[in-house]
């Protein structure tokens, strides 16, 4: 059995995606890039979508060399993001069997993380309206405001395993996307998809994913990992 376990959060564990306005975001969000020198090709190259539009940003700032005004704009730049995850997280639900599938594992002593690239604070919000049983399941959530790389790199991968003291060959990375996958082949950990319609599942396959669920239950019932409450 897999001693540690790092999950993706949304449409991994829970359906954040349509109860947040991301579009309102973007609206937010990009006046406010553009009033702090973001280069107007970065909205050309990305006209939709707020997360890769923060992490093209500081991928700019990574290159040029981020002082303390930029890292205060970069903060600013995912509080914004982090208000209207926090708008809606109060109504996503969980995927099925996602609080059994994390609820056995803990019982079975494997070492859970988070890493997503919503906020830490909106993934201790969702956790507080839908408590695990034991409450202290999951030992790390390294989300976006750790102002790391976002997936596809791997680098939250690789903050969440140090948090864990764990090795890749002794985890395993469920997930949703494409950047799911090719974060955990980077940090060469084993990948197990999550894909709750045909589109997703395609989307996994034509990326090399060959282990994939249609549901956390599905793949609870794989493993044969059973949680008390379940």
């Amino acid at each position: 059995m897999t001693k540690f376990w790092l999950f993706d959060f949304d449409n991994t564990v829970a359906r954040l995606e349509p109860e947040v306005d991301w579009a309102g975001g973007r609206l937010q969000l990009e006046p406010f890039l553009r009033s702090v020198g973001a280069p107007a090709d970065i909205f050309e190259r990305i006209p939709r979508g707020n997360l890769p539009l923060y992490d093209a940003y500081r991928k700019l700032l990574v290159a040029d060399g981020i002082g303390p005004d930029e890292n205060r704009n970069l903060r600013s730049a995912s509080a914004m993001i982090e208000k209207i995850e926090m708008a809606g997280v109060d109504r996503a639900q969980p995927l099925e069997g996602a609080l059994d599938l994390l609820a056995a594992l803990k019982h079975l002593d494997a070492s859970i993380a988070i890493v997503t690239s919503n906020s830490s604070r909106t993934i201790h919000r969702w956790f507080e309206l839908n408590p695990l049983d034991p409450p202290d399941s999951i030992t790390a959530i390294v989300g976006r405001d750790s102002m790391l790389a976002l997936k596809p790199a791997p680098d939250m991968i690789v903050r969440a395993l140090e948090e864990l003291s764990a090795r890749p060959d002794e985890a395993a990375f469920v997930g949703d996307s494409e950047a799911d996958l090719l974060a955990a082949r980077a940090a060469h950990l084993r990948f197990y998809g999550i894909a709750h319609d045909d589109q997703s599942r395609d989307r996994l396959l034509r990326a090399g994913a060959d282990e994939i669920f249609s549901s956390p239950r599905a793949l609870a019932l794989h493993l044969n990992v059973l949680s008390p409450r379940a």
